[in-house]
């Protein structure tokens, strides 16, 4: 068995793609890079960087020991390719859809739920810096909305071409193609010296490289072994060990003073982080990104991207490491006070990060947590990154650094009145939609956070009577509990979508679950108040402390209490948002709505990577709450 390591252009791959000479085997699997991963791949390839090799079996002239199918996407045209990728379908399959034709992606956000998006770079912002910045590509929707939250606000989005180049936007699709040639063009007409010197430069740094870029392709002899190709099927399939950002940052810090050792600082660190167990999932990137954060926001401009951590020096990070461990520590006494406790509770751990920096930087002005209306501004933000599930995308660095740079004067302001500081885009973007009551499960940030407030908004336990706080709710066991036991749902045919829903959880005690006994309420509720030794009307009260109605609950209406139950949580989600929820729930169709359950792929991990080292797994079909942790929304994309 041998192998070459020719390189192709993309022009190359996807006329090869075209007329069938590139095709899959059919034992991958099918393509599902989510729209982060999309938008990633998208940025990596414009600023020049290499997506690292593919991996395919020459298959011309031979007889086909595997079924092929083309790529997603592309012609079936009835011939046997010349080869077949057995790694990097979805980076191929990605620059394919991304980088020709109309250049509009059928994806996923990080949610699983289904989008379409299409991408555009903004010539202005992608020579703005040395490297390109990540948010000078932006993604839209099939009828010209942009979606990503640092795009231009365009009344109206990007329908056609003529918008796009108006508003100095390119399409992705069209860079490879005569007609981002002559949107270069249109540029430069009329323009001035400025816009001609940055149209020139974009053309030089990004859209000439793109037409010279190649990919490199490991080329497996045709005489290779079919078991051999499982073998190297598999190997390229299990994900290995990488360099991160830290131990460049170590290698950084060791030229400057070959006797620091920044892993016996870190050793200190993380035991000082230990003592919250909230704080459990801060690894080293979370901290050191913190770190940048915190420095550049002292220079005037928060940022944490990676090469802001690698321009830290061991000047900046000695005296900033000490003030980075108190701001988690302060980020972790206020998620405390919410009933955030540790790391199974924390709704989205990558807003931990630009909550520390703020709470930090707040810290100057301490009167500032003194003041009603400015800790209101801070609740509001951090609710609206719950509910609106802007921090569950994987690539939320942007985001992160815009919200430090926007709430912390924001927030100030509040304690002189100072109206002229606008409000943060993180605020004013995020929405939440009515129909996402019957489609979260128990991994969602909106799961958690729905549980999160109402025991922060005063949910008692229904024996004691006592208000759920950071200490009692672990003493007691408390868990987010179905109302209507599971086994009640089954036997009277309540609605599985209802009953599966976040609607039917509540904070409860371990020994209130347990009284409960699968039972309907009218029942388990006289039981739990027997043991709780509280008055029918102390007792009506704790059980209003959960938002619900204790009368509907009492009579077992089941359908009733659905509904007033939706209506009391969309409720508080707005009140802590500061805005009005976007309603769209039809009662004759539950799984309908702008993100019901019909609006999500339900999937599961299930194995290796399909076809991809990076170890993208393959989904199958599940249950009905449709949510995965770390995909983004299709509100709004980082």
């Amino acid at each position: 068995m041998g192998f070459t390591t020719p390189s192709y252009d993309l022009t190359d791959l996807f006329a090869r793609i075209d007329r069938g000479d590139i095709q899959l085997p059919d034992f991958q699997r099918d393509y599902s890079w989510n729209v982060d991963r999309i938008r990633s791949l998208i940025v990596t390839v414009l600023r020049g960087y290499p997506i690292g090799c593919l991996m395919a079996l020459d298959t011309r002239n031979e007889p086909m020991r595997f079924r092929p199918r083309p790529l997603a996407g592309a012609p079936d045209i009835g011939r046997n390719p010349g080869m077949l990728i057995l790694d990097g379908q979805q980076r191929l399959t990605t620059l394919y859809h991304c980088l020709r034709g109309n250049g509009l992606v059928d994806t996923v956000d990080f949610r699983n739920m289904r989008i379409q998006r299409r991408f555009y770079v903004d010539v202005d912002k992608a020579v703005s810096e040395d490297i390109m910045p990540d948010e000078a590509v932006l993604s839209v929707d099939a009828c010209g909305e942009i979606k990503s939250h640092y795009g231009p606000k365009i009344p109206g989005g990007i329908p056609d071409r003529e918008t796009a180049r108006t508003h100095g936007l390119v399409p992705v699709s069209a860079l490879l193609e005569d007609e981002g040639t002559d949107m270069l063009f249109d540029f430069l007409e009329g323009a001035d010296a400025v816009t001609r010197e940055r149209v020139k430069r974009f053309n030089n740094t990004v859209a000439k490289p793109l037409v010279r870029y190649s990919v490199p392709i490991i080329r497996l002899d045709r005489e290779t072994a079919q078991g051999g190709v499982g073998s190297i099927f598999s190997q390229a399939n299990s994900a290995g060990l990488q360099m991160d950002v830290v131990d460049l940052l170590t290698a950084v810090f060791a030229s400057e003073d070959p006797d620091f050792r920044l892993s016996d600082s870190w050793r200190d660190i993380e035991k000082a982080l230990r003592e919250h167990s909230v704080l459990d999932g801060i690894d080293r990137t979370a901290f050191f990104t913190a770190v940048a954060l915190l420095t550049t926001a002292d220079k005037g401009h928060a940022s944490g991207h990676r090469e802001d951590i690698l321009r830290l020096t061991l000047a900046d990070y000695a005296p900033a490491a000490h003030r980075t461990v108190d701001a988690f520590i302060s980020a972790a006494e206020f998620l405390e006070k919410r009933c955030i406790t540790d790391t199974s509770r924390i709704p989205y751990a990558a807003q931990i990060t630009p909550l520390a920096v703020i709470l930090s930087l707040l810290g100057d002005t301490p009167e500032v947590f003194r003041c009603g209306t400015a800790v209101d501004r801070l609740n509001r933000w951090f609710w609206s990154g719950v509910f609106g599930e802007l921090y569950g995308s994987a690539s939320v660095v942007v985001r992160t650094g815009r919200d430090v740079n926007q709430v912390t004067p924001w927030v100030r302001a509040a304690l002189d009145g100072d109206s002229e500081v606008p409000e943060p885009a993180s605020i004013s973007d995020a929405r939440f939609v009515e129909s996402r009551l019957l489609s979260v499960g128990p991994e969602s940030g909106v799961w958690k956070g729905t549980h999160a407030l109402l025991m922060g908004r005063g949910a008692k336990d229904w024996r004691t009577g006592d208000r759920f706080d950071a200490q009692n709710l672990v003493e007691d066991e408390e868990g987010f509990h179905p109302i209507f036991p599971p086994q009640y749902c089954r036997r009277t045919g309540v609605n599985q979508m209802l009953a599966d829903s976040v609607l039917n959880r509540s904070p409860l005690s371990r020994r209130t679950e347990m009284v409960m006994d699968g039972s309907e309420p009218a029942r388990y509720l006289a039981r739990v108040q027997s043991k709780s030794l509280m008055d029918d009307e102390e007792f009506d009260t704790v059980l209003a402390s959960h938002l619900l109605d204790p009368n509907i609950l009492r009579h077992t209406n089941s359908d009733g209490f659905f509904a007033d139950r939706r209506t009391r949580l969309l409720t508080m989600i707005e009140e802590a948002m500061g805005k009005e929820a976007i309603h769209d729930v039809d009662e004759t169709n539950l799984g309908g709505g702008e993100e019901g359950p019909d609006a999500f792929v339900t999937t599961v991990k299930t194995g290796v990577a399909d076809g991809e080292g990076d170890g993208a797994a393959d989904t199958t079909e599940t249950g009905n709450n449709g949510t995965r942790p770390d995909e983004s929304p299709s509100i709004e994309e980082s």
